[in-house]
């Protein structure tokens, strides 16, 4: 038997097997060691596998050496978790392309809070630091957990908004762990990671590539409800992670700006799509139903009458997107069952389902 942990990451380096492929594997075999200890045919029954990914993922293996390669690829001081792993957040492992595995310093358990994502431009106006110091000062102040992503300007303001108010922040890297990026921001990230968290999918050595960038806000996004855009230029890197928060089922809001600043084009637009306006905390307090007071859900003490197997999935829902694969593993009924349940829930008008397969208490 292998270890989950060095299973997955060999997994995950085998060529032509992508996060789609694994998460297919895991959800086969419910685990990525028990992927190495199976034939050739009992992969390629598998749809989307054919003879030659089977091969690639069974063919004969030093595991002496990629245990040494696994180990080397951890950054100095960081820890790993993989998408097997409890432990793992449950909003990131939901996304359609969650990362199977990432290195993290810090608090992984803040992301049990709720949390938002605040994105922006690296040059903001004066306007736009003073707005988000304010916003999430309050947010952070409450309880909720705000994500970014270290770089100059928004990102910037965004995590020392939420340090100097006590609360909890977390930045992820388009780079390793043991590159800080952008280097003045270096004692930044040294006290985000005291309370907070820093999160990277890449293994030690991994260099700032514009390529990068993309690519990991993807988990920017996936890792909260939802994403605000303060100020961005109409092709800005933070309108990526507002289009991957639509693909993830997420809420995108954005902070109008003035149609005479350039820096106001994405978020405008952003509104123009559909994008909830935000011109103070109270706005993301009202749209996600979080106290102000400890950021906490609101949620109804009175429940409807309901029969027994609807109580069993009205009590794994609340006002917080959950996840249709991840409300079938939590409830146990099964994916019939549940679905038939779940349409009995919504003809009452007691969910509510949200782009992505998400559904929520109304």
């Amino acid at each position: 038997m292998f270890d989950e942990n060095l299973a997955i990451w060999a997994l995950a380096a085998v060529e032509g097997i992508g996060f789609t492929r694994i998460r297919v594997l895991i959800e086969r075999f419910g685990k990525a060691s028990a992927v190495f200890e199976q034939t050739v045919q009992s992969l390629t029954e598998i749809d989307t596998f054919n003879k030659r990914a089977a091969e690639n993922i069974l063919k004969p293996k030093d595991w002496n050496l990629i245990e040494k390669k696994f180990i080397d690829s951890f950054p100095a001081g960081s820890n790993f978790v993989s998408i097997t792993d409890s432990d793992y957040p449950e909003r990131l492992r939901n996304i359609p392309d969650p990362p199977p595995y990432f290195y993290f310093s810090g608090r992984l358990n803040v992301l049990n809070n709720p949390s938002l994502a605040v994105v922006g431009s690296r040059k903001p106006s004066d306007y736009g630091q003073r707005i988000t110091r304010n916003i999430v000062g309050e947010l952070a102040a409450s309880g909720v957990t705000i994500v970014s992503g270290l770089a100059y300007g928004i990102d910037s303001v965004t995590h020392e908004a939420a340090l100097r108010s006590g609360g909890k922040t977390v930045a992820v890297f388009g780079n390793s762990l043991d590159i800080i990026y952008p280097a003045g921001n270096r004692e930044l990230a040294d006290e985000i990671r005291k309370t907070g968290c820093l999160i990277s999918e890449f293994p030690r050595g991994t260099k700032p590539a514009p390529y990068n960038f993309p690519v990991r806000n993807r988990i920017i996004s996936g890792l909260c409800e939802g994403v605000l855009v303060v100020e961005a230029w109409e092709r800005s890197g933070a309108l990526i992670t507002a289009n991957h928060a639509l693909e993830q089922g997420r809420d995108v809001l954005a902070i109008p700006g003035n149609i005479d600043n350039r820096l106001s084009d994405g978020p405008n637009r952003l509104l123009k799509q559909g994008a909830v306006p935000v011109s103070s905390a109270r706005d993301i307090f009202d749209n996600f139903r979080w106290h102000s007071s400890n950021g906490e859900k609101r949620q109804s003490t009175v429940k409807p009458n309901l029969s027994g197997e609807e109580k069993i999935i009205f009590d794994h829902l609340s006002v917080k997107p959950v996840h249709l694969d991840e409300l079938i593993r939590k409830a146990g009924l099964g994916p019939g069952k549940t679905a038939e349940v779940l349409l009995n829930l919504e003809l009452k008008g007691f969910i509510m389902r949200k782009p992505g397969n998400y559904l929520v208490l109304t």
